[in-house]
């Protein structure tokens, strides 16, 4: 079951949530002010890559899941 990571619209909490991939927008109250207007965002992952038979890690950049921005006005992610 993957990790999904919310910001709280009111008071700006970052938080991650367990939920399966049907109910990851599903995002539920915030765990520190109880608001219900909360954004899903995309989180920050890595991965290995082997090229040429070296490994390395590649490492992807988190931003908004609305508009893809890692400075969006809609959640203030960034």
């Amino acid at each position: 079951m993957p990790i999904y990571e919310y910001r709280c619209c009111q008071c700006g909490l970052e938080f991650e949530r367990l939920r399966p991939m049907g109910r990851a927008n599903e995002t539920g109250p915030c765990p520190q002010c109880g608001s219900s207007e909360v954004k899903r965002c995309l989180s920050v992952f890595a991965a290995v890559a082997r090229e040429g038979g070296a490994t390395r890690a590649v490492a992807g950049s988190g931003g908004c899941s609305t508009c893809g921005s890692s400075n969006c006005s809609t959640c203030g992610k960034g």
